[in-house]
């Protein structure tokens, strides 16, 4: 399967799943409002109240500066829609075009998820950050251990 080909089913298949997730209800958000896989660093760390409201704040800000990006990101999927349901040859260099502003727009994205979280990492202390590492390497060491004990079969078969 070519590149365009794999691109092409990967679209196909993302759009269907978009309007699919559209008519889901959304999960519950995660701990301290920053949603499902937020900030995974978050989770057992005990804020003051006055770190809560400053989390609040910048999840709000972040969800606000979102917008326009997500807005951005429908009228490509609406675009790529329109080209896959247009009868005939589909326009290859206007599909490498919409490619092109989509990974451009999930770099965007993922910049503003990045500076989301270092403004969040910015106002814990040094030991709420100490007990989130700690904690983080617990689970860490837990997941290697259930990895090993579930692949374990595996190595006899390399």
């Amino acid at each position: 399967m070519s590149r365009s080909s794999f691109l092409i089913a990967v679209m196909t298949v993302g759009a269907m799943a978009m309007g699919q997730a559209h008519a889901q209800p959304q999960p519950p958000m995660g701990p301290h409002g920053c949603g499902p896989g937020g900030l995974p660093f978050l989770e057992g760390v005990n804020l003051t109240a006055k770190q809560k409201d400053s989390v609040k704040k910048i999840f709000r800000q972040g969800h606000e500066d979102m917008k326009a990006l997500r807005k951005q990101e429908h009228d490509l999927h609406d675009q790529f829609e329109a080209i896959m349901l247009t009868p005939g040859k589909v326009d290859q260099a206007k599909l490498d075009a919409l490619v092109t502003e989509q990974n451009a727009l999930d770099a965007k994205q993922n910049a503003a998820r990045e500076a989301t979280a270092v403004k969040v990492h910015d106002i814990l202390t040094a030991e709420q950050i100490s007990a989130a590492k700690d904690r983080h390497d617990k689970i860490r060491a837990l997941q290697d251990q259930i990895h090993a004990i579930e692949h374990a079969d595996s190595k006899g078969d390399e």
